[in-house]
């Protein structure tokens, strides 16, 4: 071998070392950031930061940040974490997280994801994912749509659909016991998806039918597989990559559009009124509008839309892990069953009578504590932010995360906090949120969150009003489904039921 190609294999080596360690240099630095700025932070990955386990398809990232939140000081209120190289900040106080959600909205008015950027003009278009100051218009023209006026007219609505989930249980194949095992989250989905394809789109769908399941089917397309558990990672987690991804609602948009805008002028040719969210829809489509955002073409529809998604993953987990905790548990569940039974005998089921179960309330309200549907709430600075009582200063842009799980699991905060306790002490006074944030915090809170827990507690009723449960405790509902931004059992949530006598 020559002088002069020894010579060029050293230079190239160099010049590779050279590379690598600027590179080192560079992931060192960025993942230096929070110590740079005095908040404490754990160990990285040099290449993942903290979520290495997420986009290596091994945990969901819900369950990642609560181990950051977990893994923390036990008093620390904050702590710093990373994701590849991007500094995010996780909040560890519930009155941190008062001040910077409730009373200091207006520096953190956003969610991460969604805003002007992306793509997408049906999926993120809503209260999901639209920015300020559009979010505040938006949010006064539709709470108007889930009042409590409104929501007595939709009790009939919600109703009927229980009916086909009555009899898809019945016709369950029973064991030689006469119990029968379902797979929960299965079930429960369809039920919420038939109550808003009555409630949103304004049709009726049974989707225990085989032979009538479009509307579930293409609902299932938005949230179900890898692909998509995929792209809600990187819409929650890596927004500036958005514009980049594929329309979040290829395929399932087509279909909405047609069934949402068949039944809008449907509606309003024939003038009938069904109690629902059409109804207001309408009222929208021809009212008075602002240039900033107009209710119509795919404005109006998205928002049809996104109280599907919501209301979908929301009800069902709450519907599926209620029903899953109340088989583990027979004492409550019969306690319940006592509370629905002295409440409805001989009596229709009406908002108020459902708002008088205070035990069903409490039940509820303890399984979206350990189970919250979304176990992240995010917001992003639009300016700088001083946290308060300290020196560190939050830069505009940067994203902030509140864990759902790890808050609501915090002994800190509840005793006994693994233990499914519905008669539990709330968290209730003056400084403190009063709900265990499954529906989030402040001003940006769910919109529907009464409507959610309604169409929860009625599925409960029409269950354990005819059905007795039972569990052999197969399940391992600590496994998590990975690929996902939601909380799923990786393996589905099973359980018995057997007709009352």
């Amino acid at each position: 071998m020559t002088f002069e190609c020894l010579n060029c294999i050293t230079n190239a080596a160099l010049l590779f070392v050279f590379i690598i360690t600027i590179l080192y240099l560079y992931c060192k630095y960025r993942l230096s950031y929070w110590n740079r700025h005095g908040v404490k932070s754990l160990p990285t990955h040099l290449f993942f930061g903290n979520f290495k386990d997420t986009f290596t398809f091994k945990k969901p990232p819900g369950q990642v940040i609560q181990e950051i939140y977990e893994k923390a000081a036990f008093n620390e209120p904050y702590i710093g974490f990373y994701i590849f190289h991007e500094p995010k900040l996780l909040l560890r106080d519930l009155y941190l997280m008062k001040q910077l959600m409730v009373k200091d909205f207006d520096v953190f008015p956003n969610r991460c994801f969604g805003g002007e950027s992306q793509k997408d003009s049906v999926g993120l278009v809503n209260l999901l994912g639209i920015h300020q100051p559009r979010w505040k218009y938006l949010r006064q023209k539709l709470t108007p749509s889930v009042t409590g006026f409104k929501l007595r007219a939709m009790i009939p609505l919600i109703k009927e659909c229980g009916a086909p989930l009555l009899k898809f249980v019945e016709n369950a194949k029973s064991q030689s016991d006469g119990w029968k095992e379902l797979e929960l989250k299965d079930i429960s989905s369809r039920y919420t998806t038939d109550v808003i394809a009555s409630l949103a789109f304004g049709i009726s769908t049974n989707s225990f039918d085989d032979n009538d399941v479009s509307f579930w089917e293409a609902g299932q397309k938005i949230l179900s597989g890898a692909k998509r558990g995929i792209i809600l990672i990187i819409l929650f987690f890596l927004p500036g990559l958005i514009k980049f991804i594929e329309n979040f609602m290829v395929g399932p948009a087509k279909y909405f559009r047609l069934i949402f805008w068949d039944s809008m002028n449907t509606r309003e040719k024939t003038g009938i009124k069904r109690g629902d969210m059409i109804d207001h829809f309408i009222n929208l489509k021809n009212g008075e509008q602002i240039s900033e955002y107009k209710f119509e073409g795919d404005n109006l529809l998205s928002q049809a839309v996104s109280f599907y998604v919501a209301g979908f993953e929301a009800s069902s987990t709450a519907i599926a892990f209620s029903l899953y905790e109340l088989s583990l548990h027979r004492e409550y569940e019969e306690r319940l069953y006592k509370e629905i039974k002295d409440h409805l005998t001989g009596k229709e089921l009406t908002i108020d009578l459902i708002n008088e179960m205070t035990f069903l309330d409490q039940v509820v309200n303890e399984a979206l504590r350990m189970y919250p549907p979304l176990p992240i709430v995010d917001r992003v600075a639009v300016r700088d932010y001083k946290l308060p009582g300290s020196n560190v200063t939050i830069q505009k842009g940067t994203p902030i995360y509140i864990s759902v799980t790890g808050t609501n699991r915090d002994p800190k905060y509840f005793e006994k906090p693994n233990e499914f306790i519905p008669t539990r002490p709330r968290l209730e006074t003056a400084d403190l949120p009063s709900s265990s944030l499954a529906f989030g915090m402040g001003p940006r809170s769910c919109v529907g969150q009464r409507l959610g827990l309604i169409m929860t507690k009625m599925a409960l009723i029409t269950i354990l009003s005819e059905y007795t449960l039972a569990n052999d405790k197969k399940n391992d509902k600590a496994l998590l489904k990975p690929i996902t931004v939601f909380t799923a059992a990786a393996d589905g949530i099973h359980v018995k039921l057997k007709k009352r006598n």
